[in-house]
């Protein structure tokens, strides 16, 4: 959750820029994303609290914690520490491990040779935690760049809305449970439906269709679905070498329903497609519209939303000027690369930076 925050602020921290260029360079910012779990201790319907974390560093540094239910539910952007460790293996061996560790582990002094060895002054041993996100904090000086999503909103009243996200959005059936999941002890009078139970949405879906060929392979259709999902693509280490910023679009439609007169009208049959997509346009016919939930964050939804489009986001200074300098032949997003500067990108500091 808290990475799209961070994703957020730092959007609308460079809008600002482009009105005053100089807010920025007069000091030097610095984003650590450091993993963390969440206690499996909490109970259903409760947030359950985060492992402990140290806060260190200067006004300089900010420290981007998140949580992780990662191979439960999906319910993290710990999608994006996995991702910084297949970019710097220095920080899969360093910070990512810190997921791998039980909470009464991280919160265990170290030894004193080994807190000696970073600064002979401590004269208090510190937890594993903090000797880990210090040691991060201290030694990584090289930036890896985690590509920014640029989501438009069109309301049911005309109201227009831009939004930034970073890992994933959700449209539809999980948005809408999501927000009532954070309603905490409220959401037992709603209950949670599952997909089976969800209120079928007739969407209008446009995609730009990533292929390894590069052309423009665009595609409409209507469908009737429960719930729309995007997410950020890069989870295997071979898929960093397609030189292809792109999302991973799921689907979920609805095949055949069940529409008794005595019973409860319900979804008997879904199916769930998958594809990899950088431009996506959702609307809603008729008078449907829908919830919207940016990078899982539940104070970040959205209601009544008849129209999304999402694509990478371009940095306000110089999106006018890509389009004017370059105008590509095919709609296809153009690789993410450092030296790639007009794509908005999240900088997070990492040991030795993307590989090449």
């Amino acid at each position: 959750h808290m990475a799209g925050k961070v994703a957020r602020a730092y959007s609308s921290l460079r809008l600002k820029e482009s009105v005053c260029p100089r807010l920025t360079r007069a000091f030097k910012l610095q984003f650590y994303f450091v993993p963390v779990k969440r206690d499996q201790s909490g109970g259903p319907g409760t947030r359950r609290a985060s492992s402990p974390l140290v806060q260190v560093g200067s006004p300089k540094a900010a420290a981007v914690p998140c949580d992780n239910n990662h191979a439960a539910s999906g319910n993290s952007t710990n999608d994006i520490a996995h991702l910084l460790g297949m970019l710097d293996p220095w920080y899969e061996r360093n910070t990512l491990s810190l997921l791998k560790l039980p909470t009464n582990v991280v919160c265990q002094q170290t030894s004193k040779t080994e807190s000696e060895s970073y600064d002979s002054s401590y004269e208090q041993r510190l937890p594993i935690l903090a000797d880990l996100v210090l040691y991060y904090c201290r030694y990584a000086t090289r930036q890896s760049l985690i590509q920014l999503y640029h989501a438009e909103l069109t309301l049911a009243s005309g109201e227009k809305r831009t939004e930034v996200f970073i890992h994933s959005l959700e449209l539809g059936h999980t948005a809408g449970t999501r927000a009532i999941k954070a309603m905490g002890a409220a959401s037992k009078r709603f209950g949670i439906d599952g997909d089976r139970e969800a209120v079928p949405l007739n969407l209008e879906m446009v995609y730009n269709r990533v292929v390894i060929s590069g052309r423009s392979q665009w595609i409409k259709e209507n469908k009737v679905c429960t719930s729309v999902n995007l997410i950020k693509a890069c989870k295997n280490p071979e898929e960093l070498d397609s030189k292809m910023e792109c999302l991973q679009l799921t689907m979920t439609e609805v095949l055949k329903r069940q529409n008794g007169k005595s019973k409860k009208s319900y979804n008997q049959q879904l199916t769930m497609t998958e594809v990899k997509v950088d431009k996506v346009h959702v609307s809603g016919t008729g008078n449907t519209t829908f919830a919207v939930c940016l990078d899982q964050d539940e104070k970040k939804i959205l209601q009544s939303v008849a129209r999304c489009e999402i694509k990478v986001c371009y940095k306000p200074d110089s999106s006018a000027d890509w389009h004017l300098r370059k105008l590509p032949t095919s709609a296809q997003i153009q690789p993410l690369n450092p030296t790639f500067c007009s794509l908005l990108c999240l900088p997070i500091v990492t040991f030795s930076g993307a590989l090449p």
